[in-house]
């Protein structure tokens, strides 16, 4: 019991650490409807949409993405996302091109990956300080637990930001949270982030929920 209350309690204390340096709270509604096709590879239509901490809308994306898997330990893939951020004064429309190259592992209940990423695209939040036509580098590492006898999956991933025109790292993305299953075709997603900034800037924390339909 006494144990119970300590983990608890530091829960706590970690949760009002976090927000009381945090700038915002943001939602992240993400939604992935997949297609497999010659046996390897796999198209994705992915629309997501981005709310403000007052519920807004801030930003929505709309992204094709073509994956192949040429062995079961690595994922080659690239997309093409159309970017919209809602400003009073006129919205601001983007193209990014993404490329992605995933390398897998399992190991008893345990399944990791490792993401590298190049990429264009950039958050609405971030085009007061960046350039747009910026390219960045983005690895991540994420790592999957199955618990025995349940369907939910706890995951926890972090992901760093370089920014390779101005040769520096600038942001780092923490996310903790769990996917679930149902049936064949169906998955759905919760997690949070912490978006912290690698310099004089407060960090953002994101409510993320994902729903994935497999065809």
């Amino acid at each position: 019991m006494k144990k119970l209350l300590f983990a608890g309690l530091f829960l706590i204390l970690c949760y009002n650490s976090v927000f009381a340096k945090t700038e915002s709270f943001g939602t992240w509604i993400e939604l992935t409807f997949k297609k497999k096709f010659l046996k390897d590879f796999e198209f994705s239509f992915i629309p997501e949409f981005r709310l403000q901490d007052d519920f807004t809308l801030d930003e929505y994306i709309l992204e094709g993405k073509l994956g192949y898997e040429p062995f079961k330990f690595l994922d080659i893939a690239a997309s093409y996302r159309y970017n919209t951020n809602i400003r009073e004064k006129g919205n601001i429309v983007s193209h990014s091109i993404v490329f992605d190259l995933t390398g897998k592992a399992d190991y008893k209940r345990f399944d990791g990956s490792l993401r590298t990423r190049f990429t264009n695209d950039l958050d609405a939040g971030d085009i007061i300080i960046i350039q747009m036509d910026n390219w960045f580098f983005r690895p991540r590492a994420k790592i999957k637990y199955n618990i025995k006898g349940i369907k939910i999956d706890p995951f926890f991933s972090y992901e760093a930001f370089y920014d390779i025109n101005l040769n520096e790292w600038f942001k780092g993305r923490y996310d903790i949270g769990a996917s679930r299953d149902f049936g064949k075709h169906h998955e759905i997603g919760l997690y949070y982030r912490h978006q912290d900034y690698y310099y004089d800037r407060n960090s953002v924390s994101i409510l993320g929920i994902n729903y994935e339909f497999k065809f």
